[in-house]
């Protein structure tokens, strides 16, 4: 039972996870450990292809049997704009099924509601057949395996694949879309190339008056700063540091090419833009659809993808947002980043644990409260629950302050496979209770229930039943 009724309590669930461990018997632990009342669910996982090798199909652990990219049934009419499909090979284990109407049908009776979600699939892996003319263009014109948000055939696809699913699915309380991509900025500080210089990015840009010439100089600039003066990783090398130092140095590209941030705008907004079709579609389909955003981990860790990308400009094509809180991967995640990009560039005129304590400063958190640059190097450590009440302090009062009617969701993951940092059923109950603390409008409880292990999503499930007593 949800001691919240009022209260959005979920949890995101893996498809094949559903269909493996049995949909009933999931839903029922979900209630009876952490008092979810919503679960949410892919439909579809193209996305999972571009983190396996060879961007090869998620298989089955049992029989190596190839598990489909697409979980829902697909109705060809709606995609008559787009050469775009989402490719699904009857082969492949549960093609011949749709997870959300068996979801649905098993969530009903137990008073649940069903939501889905899609993770945008933004390398080219195959899943999409087609998708290589949808390529972005890097600075020297040439084609990238990462899509464009502005190609009209990847922009019809989206609002092809939302409104099949809306209109295929009436049951369908919820959807949540994600990127996680960042910016050209800091793609290019990491050594990548900024994007997107293609003929349908250089017309809209011309249209909103910015230079893409102009813009392309710019981050030419950028690269070769970074190229010339990023430290090794073995260790600081005296003759890499500029004449003037990095701040000022990185500072004075700035100045002398405002169009460069320009194009970082303009490519946040795109992103954005796609966003606002997508929440547009649904809501003239069925306006009951709550549509929220999955607002990525970046945001917590990632300075330039904070000042890009404000809360506030996404409060008019939202009915919620879904802030990543990993807390156990945050360390080492956080601390992956800061290495790479603020130790050996951006922060690096200070010495190492002065920049880290700085950059723990910038993003809103209290050094004292996170574990430190020794410690850190010396093993994975998780951040502390005040970095789940920052972050989602910091996002319920830039969304209450437009005076917006979205509500903020704080998506607590722990358990989370990407490290080897073990965590208490305390660790949990103080993260979750400092979510709710917060402000939270609501709660997703871990990245994934097919990772949780059952005494800490049990744990979850207490600080929120003890929360709601402490309430009256």
């Amino acid at each position: 039972m949800n001691p919240f009724p009022s209260m959005l309590i979920g949890s995101p669930a893996m498809p094949q996870g559903l269909y493996q461990n049995g949909i009933g018997p999931t839903l029922d632990a979900m209630q009876e450990l952490a008092c979810i009342n919503t679960v949410m669910t892919f439909s579809n996982n193209m996305v999972g292809r571009q983190y396996r090798p060879g961007h090869a199909p998620t298989s089955d652990p049992a029989t190596g049997t190839p598990v489909t990219d697409v979980f829902v049934r697909c109705d060809e009419r709606h995609y008559a704009a787009t050469p775009l499909r989402q490719a699904k090979d009857p082969s492949h284990l549960y093609a011949d099924r749709d997870i959300l109407d068996e979801l649905e049908e098993a969530a009903t009776p137990r008073g649940m509601q069903v939501y889905a979600r899609i993770l945008e699939p933004y390398i080219i892996t195959g899943a999409i057949p087609g998708l290589e003319a949808c390529a972005e263009h890097d600075l020297h014109g040439r084609s990238t395996q990462t899509v464009c948000f502005n190609h009209p055939d990847y922009m019809a696809f989206w609002d092809a694949v939302v409104a099949d699913l809306v209109i295929g699915h009436p049951g369908l309380a919820g959807f949540k879309f994600g990127q996680e991509r960042g910016g050209p900025l800091m793609r290019t500080l990491g050594g990548g190339q900024a994007t997107c210089f293609c003929t349908h990015c250089r017309t809209l840009a011309r249209q909103r008056g910015i230079d893409a010439e102009a813009a392309r100089a710019g981050f030419l600039a950028l690269q070769a700063h970074g190229e010339a003066h990023r430290q090794p990783s073995n260790g600081p090398d005296a003759s890499r540091r500029p004449i003037e130092g990095y701040l000022v140095s990185l500072l004075r590209i700035l100045i002398r090419h405002p169009a460069l941030l320009a194009w970082e705008r303009f490519w946040t907004d795109s992103r954005e833009d796609q966003r606002r079709r997508i929440h547009r579609t649904i809501k003239q389909i069925r306006p009951s659809v709550q549509v929220g955003w999955h607002v990525d981990h970046g945001m917590s860790w990632d300075l330039m993808t904070r000042a890009a990308w404000d809360y506030a400009d996404m409060v008019g094509h939202s009915d919620w947002l879904s802030i990543g809180l990993y807390f156990d991967c945050m360390g080492p995640r956080s601390f992956n980043h800061f290495r790479q990009n603020y130790e050996r560039l951006l922060l690096a005129d200070a010495p190492p644990a002065l920049a880290h304590a700085l950059y723990f400063s910038f993003l809103g958190f209290d050094p004292a409260t996170q574990p430190g640059y020794a410690e850190q190097l010396e093993k994975q450590c998780a951040l502390s629950e005040d970095y789940v009440a920052s972050e989602t302090c910091r996002a319920v009062r830039a969304v209450r302050a437009t005076g917006a009617a979205t509500q903020v969701h704080a998506r607590i993951g722990f358990d989370v496979p990407l490290c080897d940092i073990p965590i208490s059923e305390e660790q949990v109950m103080r993260a979750t209770t400092s979510a709710l603390e917060a402000g939270a409008d609501g709660l997703w409880i871990g990245r994934e229930w097919d990772e949780l292990k059952p005494a800490n999503a049990a744990a979850a499930g207490r600080a929120i039943r003890d929360w709601q007593q402490r309430q009256g």
